[in-house]
């Protein structure tokens, strides 16, 4: 990939690169996918306290947000870290798995990383420069009809409840297709690139999603964040610029038609 331009890309590149490393050495072999045993190690855990070292040597006054150490707010400058998202992907032997940055910074440009450690690519974004994929441009699709968009998506125990199911139903009905593969950072990654035309997921932390959201927007993209109540938790809805409304409209649709 390109040189980074600002020390705080280089470092998030650096430790998301050496933590997919070890969990590609440790865990898992790119060309033969096998399960992995956690019986006494944590995986998560241990994949975050090497990318919190890593950040720490370089920029110990900052703030730290992170799944599985550090999940309190924290103000900026900050970095937002997921260590392993896809964790029952990496456990199962599923080829599908990533490692999340990012920084918000109080007075230098927000950053995102996304290392999906399988495929070996580095998803990056600076804000105002655009995102790449291994050094290469990336932008949204360009689907500009809601029946022909690819959408990606998951699901938690809220969603699959008959109340809240509607908005999924929906995209099923009316889209060109829903995929479930989970890991939003790397899905998200994957709009930004145009590989899919939409994510949308209920019940998500900012761990999950602050680094792919970055990326969408960086690609061009359009991202809709809804704050659910009661929990630190929100809803994405990210895609091309095209499709956008249309979504939007979709899903708040089927959400009034259940109150």
């Amino acid at each position: 990939m390109v040189e980074p331009k600002n020390g705080v890309l280089w470092t998030g590149v650096r430790a998301a690169r050496l933590a997919g490393d070890l969990l590609s050495e440790e865990f898992f072999d790119r060309g033969n996918p096998s399960t992995v045993e956690t019986d006494d190690r944590d995986i998560d855990r241990w994949i975050e306290e090497r990318v919190i070292a890593v950040i720490n040597r370089e920029f110990p006054d900052h703030n730290i947000v992170s799944e599985e150490s550090n999940p309190e707010f924290a103000v900026q400058p900050r970095w937002i870290i997921d260590p392993l998202d896809g964790s029952i992907n990496l456990r199962n032997g599923i080829p599908h798995f990533a490692i999340s940055i990012a920084f918000q910074g109080a007075r230098e440009p927000d950053v995102g990383i996304v290392y999906h450690v399988p495929s070996d690519t580095m998803y990056t974004a600076v804000e105002g420069e655009g995102a790449y994929a291994n050094g290469r441009p990336l932008s949204t699709s360009d689907t500009a009809d809601v029946s022909e968009a690819v959408v990606v998506t998951g699901f938690d125990p809220a969603t699959m409840r008959a109340s809240d199911f509607q908005q999924f139903q929906s995209l099923l009905a009316e889209t060109g297709g829903v995929r479930r593969f989970g890991s939003a950072a790397s899905e998200l990654s994957m709009v930004a690139a145009g590989q899919f035309d939409a994510f949308f997921e209920r019940m998500l932390s900012m761990w999950d999603t602050a680094a792919g959201t970055m990326i969408v927007e960086e690609a061009g993209g359009k991202v809709t964040r809804v704050d659910l109540v009661n929990d630190n938790n929100e809803m994405i809805l990210a895609s091309n610029e095209e499709l956008h409304r249309d979504l939007i409209v979709l899903i708040s649709s089927k959400a009034k038609s259940k109150q």
